[in-house]
């Protein structure tokens, strides 16, 4: 009962602190000022990702050009079904990014992401090549403009 009590305290900590400060797992590592607690998180860097992307207020959607990352392009006769299913296993595993399966003659390619720059695109390319490795030779950032 205690652990669920706690798991229950620390999730809404968790979620208050996440809307007013950026970066929340810092905020925990500090001690507090009584008792002189610290809070040590051990999270998977998918974490830190949405954290981060979370704390941004810039809507990269409307993007004419930038950076993305591609993690398939290829023309042969089931190309096609590959992207369209690519895709679909990238969009489960991050719902909340622009995934997109594009025919850009004579490849179907499935790109992630807009950002403003390479640094950014970088980050989620890291991500992605952990989540897919199978995929792992064809991820990296590019170029786009629409």
């Amino acid at each position: 009962m205690k652990k669920y009590l706690f798991a229950a305290i620390f999730s809404s900590v968790f979620c208050a602190l996440s809307a007013q400060n950026a970066d929340v797992i810092k905020s925990l590592a500090k001690p507090d000022s009584v008792t002189g607690a610290t809070v040590t998180v051990a999270q998977d860097e998918t974490v830190s990702y949405f954290l981060q992307k979370k704390s941004g207020t810039t809507d990269n959607s409307a993007l004419k050009k930038g950076w993305c990352v591609q993690v398939f392009s290829e023309n042969s006769a089931s190309a096609k079904d590959m992207a369209f299913s690519i895709e679909k296993k990238i969009k489960a595993k991050f719902p909340n990014e622009n995934v997109r399966a594009e025919r850009i003659s004579p490849f179907w390619k499935v790109r992630v992401g807009k950002f403003a720059t390479l640094d950014e695109a970088n980050a989620l390319k890291e991500l992605l090549i952990k989540e897919f490795a199978e995929y792992k030779s064809g991820i990296y950032a590019v170029r786009f403009s629409e």
